[in-house]
């Protein structure tokens, strides 16, 4: 690269530290195996903790529980009260995105030939 490139890649990544704190805090929240399932099976619709469970074949309804809230928190996904129980969803509708781009380029069978 020259001087001029250098320089202006350090700008432009001075420009967007925030925006790089933001993803590498998103992929640091999704690399949880458990976290990763909970955002993927909401995207199927709103679930409550026992459904979420059940979905993802776990025994520990505390789990998570825990890992909806750190979802929660980081504004990932949302709750709401539905009669007696708590319902959730993806809040955050760019998760969606990303969630399909990894399915479309990650998750399909390679073809090596």
């Amino acid at each position: 690269m020259t001087t001029e490139e250098l320089q202006q890649l350090k700008e432009e990544f001075h420009s967007h530290r925030q925006v790089c704190e933001e993803v590498v805090g998103l992929f640091h929240l999704l690399s949880n195996k458990i976290r990763f399932r909970i955002v993927c099976t909401l995207l199927h619709g709103e679930a409550c903790v026992q459904d979420l469970v059940e979905v993802l074949g776990l025994e520990q309804m505390s789990n998570v529980s825990q890992q909806l809230r750190m979802l929660r928190l980081s504004g990932v996904v949302t709750k709401r009260r539905d009669k007696r129980q708590i319902v959730y969803r993806i809040a955050d509708e760019r998760i969606r995105g990303l969630i399909g781009f990894m399915r479309e380029h990650y998750l399909q069978p390679h073809d090596d030939s």
